[in-house]
């Protein structure tokens, strides 16, 4: 295999040899991207990429840790750590979500049936605190608990407001989810970075949400996360990766910016082709499909083409009555094939005319 390493070192050195060695445990991967890029919400923005991977043992998953810092046209600040440790023979998960956002946010309304030239624009900051620890009960299967804080702060409008059905539920200046978490871990594949064919995933996490830890209302939240990958032809390097999100709300009212919504799931993927926020509601039920596949031999690069749908409950009657498309294709580079990291760039488009590029280091899902 060859990466973007491999690259630089032959073009400095024609007698450089192509690097075989495996990672070792203990021995931390860095793979760190500059950038810029630009989207509809944000304007142009300067960001750095970052992923840490390293083996904490022998025969355990690889630990991630991801760091995103990113500064934009429009004065928006928003430094993210996601991490996934693992310990020794898979016995404990540790995974965080930490976030802070000086943001501001175009917001259309609930469910699928918003105008596309109908939206309210806010500010806000926003801090997210998650932490979960979940322990092995038998191999790949891991129980765990944790706890949930997220705040909106500070929320202004940035102009005059028009009416959208989201006066009807209500956005306030400040509020709080603040929630103690039951987790279930399903999880054969061992480097979350790139899965390889017959790996499973699947995550279940419930949160309660309460008064009690300062949250604003009290209510709970759902949120289900399903992935697999097949090799299609049968035996072959070529992925098809399948993904399904089910994220729902019950029992009590969520602050308006907690609900679910596009491209807020935990790495900010699920609905590429639509700009963040773009839809929201009570519920959200999400799929994607992607085939993956090799243009050179040796994995350097490689491409990708998906189709995905999701669809949002409706204000009045509380059932999902649309679905939205997206679809696109990606360029994959492979920039460390020791934690076997590639550099994805998208291009989508999908229903009411939602197009636009997007960058990932890592597999999208």
């Amino acid at each position: 295999m060859v990466d973007v390493g491999d690259v630089w070192n032959l073009i400095k050195d024609k007698k450089y040899k192509i690097d075989t060695s495996k990672a070792e445990v203990g021995v931390p991967l860095f793979t760190v991207l500059p950038g810029f890029g630009y989207s509809q919400l944000t304007g142009f923005t300067v960001l750095v990429d970052g992923n840490i991977s390293f083996y904490t043992y022998p025969k355990t998953n690889i630990s991630v840790i991801k760091i995103t810092p990113e500064y934009t046209q429009k004065r928006q600040f928003t430094p993210i750590l996601t991490t996934s440790i693992w310990s020794k023979n898979n016995r404990y998960n540790f995974v965080s979500d930490w976030r802070y956002y000086k943001y501001h946010v175009k917001d259309f309304g609930l469910g699928g049936f918003t105008q596309e030239d109908v939206f309210n624009q806010f500010s806000y900051r926003f801090l997210r605190f998650h932490q979960v620890i979940s322990r092995a009960i038998t191999p790949d299967l891991l129980i765990g608990v944790g706890y949930n804080f997220d705040k909106h702060y500070h929320v202004k409008s940035l102009d005059k407001l028009l009416v959208t059905n989201a006066e009807n539920y209500g956005v306030s200046r400040s509020a709080i989810s603040s929630g103690i978490v039951l987790n279930a871990l399903f999880d054969t594949r061992r480097n979350e970075n790139s899965p390889v064919a017959g790996g499973w995933y699947g995550n279940i996490s419930f949160t309660h949400n309460m008064t009690a830890l300062r949250s604003s209302t009290n209510y709970n939240s759902i949120y289900a996360d399903f992935r697999h990958c097949v090799s299609f032809p049968k035996n072959s390097k070529s992925i098809l990766a399948f993904w399904n999100i089910n994220w729902l709300t019950f029992g009590g009212k969520a602050p308006y910016f907690d609900l679910p919504s596009t491209l807020w799931d935990t790495y900010d993927n699920a609905g590429r082709t639509f700009i963040q926020g773009r839809f929201r509601g009570k519920n959200m039920l999400y799929y994607e499909t992607e085939y993956r596949f090799n243009i050179i031999k040796n994995e350097l690069l490689g491409g990708a083409i998906f189709v995905n749908s999701q669809t949002f409950a409706e204000p009045s009657s509380n059932q999902f009555s649309k679905f939205l498309y997206g679809y696109g294709g990606s360029l994959r580079t492979k920039v460390n094939k020791k934690s076997n990291v590639y550099f994805i760039l998208s291009y989508g488009a999908g229903s009411g005319g939602a197009k636009g590029f997007f960058f990932n280091l890592g597999e999208v899902f």
